[in-house]
């Protein structure tokens, strides 16, 4: 028997004798559901008896969760957020009894990523979405209350295509001085090689902001071969005001790598970075996709997503500021992680502690059936085994679980949202753990 496992029976003994608190609670350890929220720690929230993903998540400045997203029948859906208290309860004031949807393109719309402004008003990124086709990045904002702000753009919302015939918008970047960075990719659509990175900023009105790029829009062309293209899945600001977006890229019949750019204030690309600012990086002999990227206290940049070599694993590498393999971080600067045999595991959502540990979220387990998954990381890339076992957490709640959105509260809880089935439509899905 371990040495916390003896501290655990005789702490779990003690309690029982005096009844005074299960041996479960006392013994709670970091990667535990926080039973303090909602039900046993997991929240599910059906919004009309429709599918709802729960894409993002984000924690306002008093502790309340917000949960983005789309609610609706396939294949027309529309931007759905929820908001719930410290517990895990809707937040009431928010919306219709904590929930609100927006039907932001009358031919149908969602919301792959929130971002919070310091008024607590709320800025949605996404996509047109017309039969399963992605047309324009479609950018909401609203209200505190969870209402649309019409002072926004049009009516609170704005379309913005590239003169492609699709355009995808997957993640949303605040500037400080509000304006609005918009992540995603044009191009021949989601399902073919042939796009590019495709970047927007927009003035706090919800304009384009005519100083970025050619009329406020970036399209970045990944050089190669043939058969050419990439995805922009994610980005973030570093403290110097330069802009880091990852996503994937393939070239000619070569499989997917990682794919990094970092651009100027202005929308320029940061020659000083990798080559020419672009940097792709191959995952073992599979496919890669980078779904998150965090800048570290040191500079350092680390891209988590999943590979598919034998089969699906969490995946990150690690660079330094000039866009270099770091290293000294798990395998010559990569990582893979498998969380069980033959299991199909793809991480959507990577997230910082404020310790320089990284987690990473998405979903586990093997096809057709998931679970919701979390891993996380030191800074240099080794499995935290104070965390789950060996460093790995599984939450099997006996359906099908998806997880998308992670992020870290003030006082290290960890936020995990996505999608929970409950026997014939999805519903929002929103799981707390402890941190420590």
């Amino acid at each position: 028997m371990k040495r916390n496992e003896i501290v655990c029976t005789a702490i779990g003994a003690f309690l029982s004798a005096v009844s005074f608190l299960a041996p479960t609670q006392a013994c709670a350890a970091a990667g535990d559901l926080d039973t303090t929220f909602g039900r046993t720690g997991v929240v599910r929230t059906d919004f009309s008896g429709t599918d709802e993903y729960g894409f993002a998540v984000k924690v306002q400045s008093d502790g309340k969760a917000l949960v983005g997203g789309q609610s609706g029948v396939y294949p027309v859906f529309h931007a759905a957020l929820a908001r719930y208290t410290a517990n895990g309860r809707l937040d009431r004031t928010f919306g219709m009894g904590g929930k609100t949807t927006a039907a932001l393109d009358p031919g149908g719309d969602g919301v792959q990523a929130i971002a919070l402004q310091s008024d607590g008003k709320i800025v949605t990124a996404g996509s047109v979405i017309h039969d399963n086709f992605l047309l324009a990045f479609s950018v909401g904002r609203f209200n505190p209350d969870g209402t649309l702000d019409v002072t926004f753009g049009n009516n609170g919302s704005v379309q913005t295509t590239f003169g492609d015939s699709a355009t995808e918008g997957n993640d949303v970047v605040l500037q400080t001085d509000g304006r609005i960075i918009v992540v995603g990719s044009t191009g021949a659509g989601s399902y073919s090689a042939l796009n590019d990175f495709a970047l927007a900023r927009y003035n706090p009105d919800g304009s384009l902001d005519q100083s970025f790029g050619v009329g406020g829009k970036v399209t970045t062309h990944f050089p190669g071969v043939a058969n050419t293209g990439s995805r922009a899945l994610a980005g973030a600001l570093q403290p110097n005001g330069k802009l880091v977006v990852v996503g994937t890229y393939v070239n000619q019949s070569t499989p997917n790598a990682f794919a990094l750019a970092r651009y100027n204030a202005d929308g320029s690309l940061d020659t000083s970075f990798g080559n020419a600012g672009l940097v792709t990086t191959a995952i073992g002999g599979g496919n890669g996709f980078a779904f998150g990227v965090v800048v570290q206290r040191d500079g350092r940049i680390v891209l988590a997503g999943y590979s598919d070599g034998e089969d699906h694993d969490f995946a990150l590498t690690c660079y330094t500021a000039d866009g270099m393999l770091d290293s000294t971080f798990g395998t010559a600067g990569v990582v893979t992680t498998n969380f069980s045999s033959n299991s199909d595991d793809i991480a959507y959502a990577l997230a910082l502690q404020r310790d320089g540990k990284l987690l990473v979220g998405g979903r586990v387990g093997q096809y057709p059936v998931f679970d919701f998954g979390v891993a996380r990381y030191s800074s240099t890339g080794q499995l935290d085994q104070s965390f789950g076992v060996g460093g790995k957490v599984t939450t099997d709640l006996g359906n099908d679980e998806l997880g998308y959105g992670l992020t870290v509260q003030r006082d290290g809880k960890i936020l995990l949202s996505g999608g929970i089935f409950n026997g014939s439509t999805f519903d929002f899905g929103v799981l707390r753990y402890l941190g420590q």
